[in-house]
């Protein structure tokens, strides 16, 4: 939405579709940047008594740059027991098409970040990117690994 609608506009010479694209684009933002920049909020009340790890997407590493606002988040919450994840900048193998593609590489990258996963103990891996934690939470219960994704969202919404 910020960074390819009114660009693919452009390129179909829609100049009003463009500036339209662009306006929207600078109202959007990523659950982690609305709390921590826009509303200034670290702490949302929420308790979460698990272990948990956290898988930065690619698509926030690199394109978002959300950094450390979603750990922020994390380790605000009451109760959580948040662990590294090892080659935690390593892409899961999602990717899109890539997935598709690529099969044999994705699922050789998905490997790799289940045992990642498990090697931290962590009974959840979160992100922020449904596609990333539906392609994780699938090769941890493939694995056996006893692990489940769940959406930083949830987490942040949680009173258990």
């Amino acid at each position: 939405m910020r960074h390819q609608h009114a660009e693919v506009a452009r390129r179909f010479g829609d100049a009003d579709l463009a500036r339209r694209a662009e306006a929207v684009a600078a109202r959007t933002f990523e659950l982690s940047e609305l709390l921590v920049d826009v509303l200034q909020v670290v702490d949302v009340g929420a308790s979460y008594p698990h272990r948990v790890t956290y898988h930065p997407t690619c698509h926030s590493l690199r394109m978002l740059r959300v950094g450390e606002r979603p750990l922020r988040l994390l380790r605000a919450v009451r109760g959580i027991d948040l662990v590294e994840l090892p080659e935690v900048e390593t892409c899961c193998g999602f990717g899109g098409t890539f997935s598709l593609k690529n099969a044999d590489t994705s699922a050789a990258m998905l490997a790799d970040k289940v045992e990642a996963v498990r090697a931290t103990g962590a009974q959840v891996v979160s992100a922020g990117d449904a596609s990333c934690l539906m392609h994780i939470g699938g090769g941890l219960s493939r694995a056996g690994a006893g692990a489940r994704a769940v959406h930083l969202a949830q987490i942040l919404a949680s009173q258990e």
